[in-house]
């Protein structure tokens, strides 16, 4: 034993290191466990007289820290609980020793806390990174350098501990924040001065905007607008901010005081009056509307609004919605000033007015494209959902008028957060590559534009999108879509550091990696997808293709597994999940670089091993599903591999797959294809009912292989998919390949004949209910097709080769109902604005998991 120490008024014996070293019971107390994973702590001189409290507590030397490491939990914990404690205090070695050295784990308890040991770690790398990429963003903008930081090494040090490259970091911040502190300090002092000399009072809108920009730290920014010089790219922190509106206030009072220069005004209203002419007339056009509507009305209230934004001079007239007091019309210049006309090249949004008295809104609006309503009396409601339509309501008029300048940028904050996010990142990952745009510098800052104006999130928001998703746009559509549902109940602070990072959201991570997944078309693409994740360098994403074809075969004893992944690694080549450089030998993969792709790496080898044992019990089996070959190869009998999933769901086709890879001749081929045509005119598809897979199919994966095959067999036409990543339905997925196939050829062949033919695909839920809608751009259905006639056995559609597909679909469809859901396929009336052609609608149940 040491000599005593003293702590709380009592003493402590020291405790020997080498003894707690091999103690059994060391495994309950989680600080020991970190201090024996420490340097040795030296220990002091002998002193003559006891060690005072005070300085015991402040420094308590090895042995006896050691000592309060063990009383501080008398008794101790589980080693579970402890092992769990480590990790979230990122102590990873220790909690490493924990599972691996520990007699009371059982081996359950080992495999969980390693896979909550790779998880971790691997989050921990990830938090290191966007600290660095954080803290180099914020030098860039504060135009200061700092010392380089070596991202790769830092996240190496959290493989042992967080804690050790939290050190370096908190340093770089602090040396950051030092020698940005004197250029803020001199862009304040010259404020000052400046704001001295204006007109305006210091809260001017120049004033205004430096001191935002200066609190943001983009000192470069405030530094060029103080100068004179072109700000060159706004960012939000710099834009006029709405005035406060006290809920207790009267709208209709203070418009009152605006149109009435003679009523007696209420002293706060001194700072409310318009700031120009044409702020007046926009608030008297919507006095107009409180007592007269039509057309006339309607038509001056967009012109004033039009010239309220500084839009160019604007024609057109209002129109009419049915029967309601409401008119149609439209507005340019929401999104013309800037960067912002990226988020909508046309600028022109459709506006609804309405007129005196109680005005609800059409329900026809909620299909249709975002847009504005605009009427006495309304305003946008309580509850979080978003819609497509969004409410400028009076009191949304009041705070815009007083504004001299930004004014389409408040506006777009007031309507764009009752919009869903989707109204500026579109509905495709390629409307929003194209949004963003080719410029790394410029599509950072249209993210930040589109998560202040959507979601009201900053910096560390938008820092956090682009750490996890490297700006990949199909990544960033899913996080984006995520943080509007989470950020209504979490708010703006969502993913920050105090609550833990993208990285702790399992949620999101679970979305990010089922579209990464669904964006593989077959299995043999998602097998070769793990295994890159699995052998890929940590740090640079890259591999060999001969390593990933390693490691496939170290995950599977199947023979057929190398060929297969090769054609795997090809098909992600090619649908740009996987990049390839070099040739021969110099020839390396590498793997998108966000940060969720790193955090997937902890669970590839697992993930991949079950994708080969899947991958190798469907070749065995092959056809059952479709027997669609990878690659996209043409059948021998001249079918084309969009064409086979006509046939998913007879055996025939599983006959015909077997003897093409035996090689059989051309007249084999022809009589199996003859029975396969044979038993899907024979087939009933209530005989089907408990003789397929288990249900349970995932739409995403299956929508985004058969566009694919369809748009090979239809060049000419645009095949529009929107499914949400993570749904399944109750559909075994041969019957739903077969009864898609059906609806999308009918569809594909129809646009086939137009120019610039498109088909739409609008998976939504309605649980227990989801529905598959496809509507196309052709020449509609004719008026004896509607309704019912549509899905019978007509000669006319035996003449055009289409054998009652549509009949047939609808049958297979029907005999896989639930008790909850009445499977279907339906003819709808469409409010769609272009496509105007066919609309059908799948019905199908929801799978719950």
């Amino acid at each position: 034993m040491s000599p005593r120490n003293t702590t709380d008024d009592a003493t402590v014996a020291g405790v020997d290191r080498a003894l707690l070293e091999t103690w059994p019971g060391r495994f309950r107390f989680p600080d020991v466990l970190i201090r024996l994973g420490a340097e040795p702590e030296p220990e002091p001189e002998p002193e003559p007289e006891p060690v005072t409290v005070t300085e015991a507590v402040a420094e308590p030397a090895g042995r006896a820290g050691l000592a309060r490491a063990v009383l501080a939990h008398p008794g101790g914990r589980s080693p579970r609980a402890v092992c769990e404690e480590l990790l979230e205090r990122g102590e990873f070695d220790s909690a490493e020793g924990v599972r691996a050295d520990c007699p009371g784990l059982s081996e359950h308890e080992r495999d969980a806390l390693e896979r909550r040991l790779q998880t971790a770690r691997a989050a921990a790398g990830e938090d290191v990174r966007q600290r660095v990429r954080d803290l180099e963003r914020r030098a860039v903008a504060a135009g200061v350098g700092i010392d380089r930081l070596d991202a790769d090494a830092l996240a190496q040090l959290t493989h042992a501990r967080k804690a050790a490259a939290d050190g370096e970091l908190d340093a770089a911040a602090a040396a950051l924040a030092r020698q940005a502190e004197p250029v803020a300090r001199e862009l304040r002092a010259r404020l000052d001065q400046q704001a001295a000399g204006l007109a305006a009072p210091v809260g001017g809108p120049t004033a205004t905007r430096v001191g935002a920009l200066i609190g943001a730290g983009e000192l470069v920014a405030a530094r060029t607008l103080l100068e004179r010089e072109p700000l060159g790219s706004p960012i939000p922190e710099s834009v006029s901010p709405l005035p406060w509106w006290n809920p207790a206030w009267n709208p209709d009072r203070f418009l009152d005081h605006h149109l009435n220069p003679a009523s007696v005004r209420p002293p706060e209203f001194a700072s409310w009056e318009a700031a120009d002419s044409s702020g007046k007339d926009l608030l008297a056009a919507y006095g107009r509307l409180q007592k007269e509507g039509g057309p006339e009305s309607a038509t001056g209230f967009a012109e004033a609004l039009h010239r309220f934004l500084g839009a160019p001079s604007r024609g057109g007239t209002a129109r009419q919605v049915g029967d309601t007091r409401f008119h149609q019309t439209h507005f340019d210049g929401l999104f013309g000033e800037g960067e912002l006309s990226r988020l909508d090249p046309t600028g022109r949004v459709d506006l609804y007015i309405g007129g005196p008295g109680h005005t609800p809104l059409p329900d026809r609006l909620r299909d249709l494209a975002p847009h504005v309503a605009v009427a006495p009396g309304l305003v946008a409601p309580d509850y979080t959902d978003r819609r497509r339509t969004a409410v400028l309501s009076l009191r949304d008029l009041l705070r815009l008028v007083v504004l001299p300048g930004d004014r389409a940028t408040a506006m777009l904050g007031i309507l764009a957060r009752q919009w869903p996010v989707t109204a500026l990142i579109k509905d495709h990952p390629s409307e929003l590559a194209a949004v963003l745009g080719d410029d790394p510098d410029t599509a950072w800052r249209t993210l930040r534009w589109i998560t202040h104006l959507s979601l009201g999130g900053g910096h560390t928001m938008t820092q956090a999108m682009e750490n996890c998703t490297a700006m990949d746009p199909g990544s960033l559509r899913v996080m984006l879509r995520h943080a509007e549902q989470r950020v209504a109940a979490v708010g703006t602070d969502l993913w920050s550091a105090a609550n833990g990072g993208w990285q702790r959201d399992e949620g999101l991570v679970k979305a990010l990696e089922k579209e990464l997944v669904a964006r593989c078309a077959d299995p043999a693409a998602e097998a070769a997808w793990w295994a890159a994740l699995a052998v890929g360098d940590p740090a640079t994403g890259e591999v060999s293709p001969e390593d990933l074809l390693l490691m496939a075969e170290a995950c599977s004893e199947w023979p057929g597994v190398r060929d297969r992944v090769r054609a795997g690694t090809d098909a992600l080549v090619a649908c740009g999940l996987l990049t390839r450089t070099g040739d021969g030998a110099d020839e390396r993969l590498g793997v998108p670089r966000g940060g969720v792709v790193r955090m997937l790496r902890a669970g590839a080898e697992q993930q991949l091993t079950a994708r080969l044992v899947h991958l190798e019990h469907a070749q065995d089996g092959q056809g059952t599903t479709g027997g669609t070959a990878p690659g996209g190869a043409p059948a021998s009998v001249g079918w084309s591999p969009w064409e086979r999933n006509r046939y998913a769901t007879v055996p025939a086709l599983a006959r015909l797959a077997a003897a093409e890879d035996d090689g059989a001749a051309g007249a084999e081929l022809t009589v199996l294809a003859a029975e396969a045509e044979a038993e899907l005119g024979d087939q009933d598809p209530a005989a089907l009912v408990g003789t397929e897979e288990p249900p349970g199919t995932e739409l995403a994966p299956l929508l985004t292989a058969m566009s694919a095959q369809c748009q090979d067999h239809y060049p000419g036409v645009f095949l529009d998919v929107r499914c949400p990543p993570v749904l399944s339905v109750d559909v075994p997925e041969p019957v739903l390949r077969a009864v898609l196939y059906e609806v999308l050829d009918n569809a594909a062949k129809e646009v086939e004949r137009t120019d610039a033919g498109s088909v739409q695909v609008l998976v939504r839920t309605d649980s227990p209910e989801v529905f598959v809608e496809v509507q196309d751009s052709g020449r509609g259905l004719p008026a004896r097709h509607r309704g019912r006639r549509i899905f019978t056995l007509s000669l006319e559609g035996r003449k055009q080769g289409r054998s009652g597909g549509l009949h047939r679909a609808r049958q297979l469809l029907r005999a896989f109902e639930t008790p909850q859901v009445d499977s279907e396929l339906e003819v709808f009336e469409s409010a769609h604005p272009t496509l105007q052609g066919a609309a059908l609608r799948l019905v199908l149940p929801e799978h719950a998991p």
